[in-house]
């Protein structure tokens, strides 16, 4: 080969080289200082930290049961990689972690809701026996209104359950001796008084209108249980670990080492 032919070769390997040099190719490097092939895309090689920046917008619709997309969620992720217990699955669409992606998720012939958590039914046709419905709670229920109950029952709309129809308390008994006419069926009590009769629950939950324990930390004089267990209205030691000086709070509501 002729020197003006060595020339030209070399001449060309030094122009092929800058141009793929302006063209970002070959070998990067990392903020913390690696290198390897387009180091600063990052991604599952593990070369560049997963973002932890702020999460992606969520644009997407909301479920067709009018609960937000985000009601079970956790962490925001890209795979399940990034989730774990309670919502240890990855919902791609929102990037978020949630309870569940489909039935198989949930087990215990529960089914995933369109709010990612694990539900008894999601339909009518997930319910049978006595309680034919699904309430949008996800719970199999005996009625959704009144029209679902044979008359003079009417639906309890709060536990979805036929119960008897009143306008006066005298339309009432047994264990349901209070007549709410607002909701037109029988309660165990409106207001306190109604509760007078049992000396270890004499407060009225008007919200489920069951005599309790208590309603609020208020009704609970007697230590050491001075908070309200509100979901079950019992007074109880504790509600959290924060009020047991270190310690921690049992399922019973007891304080522990």
């Amino acid at each position: 080969m002729s020197r003006s032919h060595v020339l030209a070769v070399t001449l060309m390997g030094v122009l092929v080289g800058a141009v793929a040099s302006n063209c970002g190719g070959g070998t990067t490097t990392n903020p913390d200082g690696g290198s390897g092939p387009d180091a600063t895309m990052g991604g599952p090689d593990g070369n560049t930290p997963p973002d932890t920046g702020t999460p992606p917008n969520d644009s997407s619709p909301p479920p067709s049961d009018g609960s937000s997309p985000t009601d079970s969620g956790g962490p925001p992720c890209t795979s399940d990689m990034n989730c774990a217990a309670p919502t240890p699955y990855c919902d791609t669409m929102i990037n978020q972690c949630v309870q569940c992606l489909t039935d198989t998720n949930c087990g215990g012939m529960r089914h995933c809701s369109t709010s990612h958590t694990c539900v008894q039914c999601t339909s009518d046709s997930q319910c049978g026996g006595q309680t034919p419905y699904c309430s949008s709670a996800g719970t199999c229920v005996q009625c959704l209104s009144t029209m679902n109950c044979t008359s003079p029952n009417v639906c309890d709309t709060t536990d979805g359950r036929c119960v008897p129809g009143c306008t006066m308390n005298s339309d009432c008994h047994g264990m349901t001796p209070v007549c709410d006419t607002m909701a037109g069926y029988c309660v165990q009590c409106m207001m306190n008084s109604d509760c007078a009769g049992d000396m270890f629950t004499k407060i009225c939950n008007t919200t489920t209108n069951t005599c309790v324990q208590c309603a609020m930390d208020s009704d609970c004089t007697m230590a050491p249980r001075l908070k309200c267990d509100t979901m079950y209205g019992f007074c109880v030691q504790c509600t959290s670990n924060a009020d047991c000086d270190g310690g921690t709070c049992n399922m019973m509501g007891i304080c522990g080492p």
